[in-house]
């Protein structure tokens, strides 16, 4: 037992009403601020449904070696799809916003009436085997939706000058760090070992891994690697970072304010995991909506 000199215990018995006075007021505080920001009110939800490219992962430049992709159109793996989408279904989403451009609503409209009516979407440009189609486009028919919402964005560093940004990199070309190579391996290994879970795992408990916090933060992990590149004027990889990866999910939150009409919605956003970090550090931030929990549509 540990016994406290009398003017150290005396000390201490004199402050501690005022350090659970300024506890009691901090909770007042917060609990004011709720009010203030009318946490306590009706706000639009949304779903975050982390996924990977469910057509091979061909689409971007993390894919999956050839001997390595599943079948996404085999019988098994269609009863998974069926299963986890009839799962989703429960959250009742009011609209289903998937990882394409905008740009390209007009020709996906005209895809998704084709689909609705039972004809086959094969030879039109489009991989039926992408989580749009096996997914967004199921789950939508299935719940009546008159249509799906494109939300893709491009980052603000594809509008930087060519000029501007070989210049500057040119004069970091022979930087060089050590840890950069050395995480570079170990995220490498992360990869193969992602792959050998979507093989040997069921599609919803493989998308649970996807979506686990500590996945979820690891997608991001090699970019605040890259980040320390540059110098103090020059602080090119921090603004890689900000202009290429962190732009893009906040223009993506951005397009899904824009098909948002009420409190009344429920929107499932469908999109690759490795934004999934980013996108629920944003609406968790925003006043606008509430983050509904993936992981009970997952089991």
């Amino acid at each position: 037992m540990i016994l406290l000199k009398p003017t150290i215990l005396i000390l201490f018995l004199l402050s501690a009403p005022q350090l659970f006075a300024q506890s009691a007021a901090t909770k007042k505080a917060v609990k004011r601020l709720d009010e203030i920001l009318e946490r306590n009110k009706p706000v639009a939800e949304v779903l975050l449904l982390g996924t990977f490219h469910f057509a091979g992962e061909k689409v971007d430049e993390n894919t999956t070696p050839e001997n390595l992709r599943i079948n996404m159109l085999s019988d098994e793996r269609q009863h998974e799809i069926q299963r986890l989408v009839t799962r989703v279904s429960a959250f009742r989403p009011t609209k289903i916003a998937i990882e394409v451009s905008p740009t390209r609503e007009k020709y996906y409209d005209s895809l998704y009436s084709e689909y609705k009516l039972g004809h086959k979407l094969a030879g039109k440009g489009i991989d039926t085997a992408d989580e749009t189609f096996q997914l967004g486009f199921r789950l939508a028919k299935m719940l009546g939706h008159e249509k799906i919402y494109p939300i893709d964005a491009q980052p603000f560093r594809f509008k930087l000058s060519p000029q501007d940004s070989v210049l500057t990199f040119e004069k970091f070309s022979s930087q060089r760090d050590t840890s950069y190579a050395y995480w570079q391996k170990k995220y490498d290994s992360e990869k193969r070992f992602q792959d050998t879970l979507k093989f040997r795992l069921p599609l919803n408990e493989y998308l649970q891994y996807l979506n686990a916090p500590q996945k979820r933060a690891s997608s991001i992990g090699m970019w605040l690697i890259t980040t320390k590149k540059g110098d103090n004027p020059h602080p090119i990889g921090a603004d890689g970072f900000i202009t290429r990866y962190f732009n893009r999910n906040v223009r993506i939150y951005s397009n899904v304010q824009r098909i948002t009409n009420g409190k009344h919605e429920r929107i499932l956003v469908i999109y690759g995991a490795t934004h999934m970090y980013l996108l629920n550090q944003i609406f968790t931030a925003s006043p606008e909506y509430k983050v509904v929990d993936v992981m009970k549509y997952l089991n």
